[in-house]
């Protein structure tokens, strides 16, 4: 398999006055296409800073971050925010839906963020996903009428709706109970097996 990404000599620090903090040391990692991962440590020990340079959230200290062949290491904040939008799904631990807007508006959102006019074929598009992660009878359902579960399940298809070639998820069952979360992992392997 092709590597899709991959972490070379990484290194983050963070600055709180005089005192610098290392929270990542000359890390090197790759991730191939198709790989299931899960980041795993004691709080404290660089998870969400990883997920953060990875999701071209932040920017390494100083290293390499190869995202399918391309150094993101160095862009633009501009560049780096369209690699998110096109290459990268996220999935949050507190789902960040928007409260005002439908399951299906809350799914189209990233299109907005490409600038990708909305019209039949995209709304078509939303309302497969919403089906495929069981929301076929909830599309206009507002976040605040769903089960955690269910906003879970949202935030999943929201995170498949511009094909990305990443899906990035920071603790995607911490806020549910134990059978939903089951059910969530399960859903993320059939996903990553397809």
């Amino acid at each position: 398999m092709p590597v899709m990404a991959q972490v070379i000599d990484l290194y983050k620090n963070y600055y709180l006055g005089s005192v610098t903090v290392e929270v990542l040391k000359g890390l090197n990692l790759s991730f191939d296409e198709g790989d299931f991962v899960a980041l795993m440590g004691p709080s404290g020990s660089g998870k969400s800073t990883l997920l953060n340079l990875l999701g071209c959230l932040d920017r390494p200290t100083r290293g390499q971050y190869i995202l399918d062949g391309r150094d993101v290491s160095t862009l633009s904040d501009n560049a780096l925010s369209e690699i998110r939008s096109k290459y990268l799904g996220f999935i949050f631990q507190s789902y960040n839906l928007l409260p005002q807007y439908t399951v299906i508006e809350n799914i189209e959102v990233p299109l907005l963020y490409q600038g990708i006019r909305l019209n039949e074929k995209t709304r078509k598009r939303c309302i497969e996903l919403a089906e495929m992660v069981g929301l076929g009878d909830r599309l206009d359902h507002r976040p605040m009428q769903l089960s955690g579960g269910q906003q879970q399940r949202v935030a999943i298809a929201r995170s498949l709706v511009n094909d990305p070639h990443v899906i990035l998820a920071d603790e995607p069952t911490g806020n549910l109970d134990s059978k939903t979360s089951d059910e969530i992992m399960r859903m993320l392997r059939r996903l990553n097996d397809n």
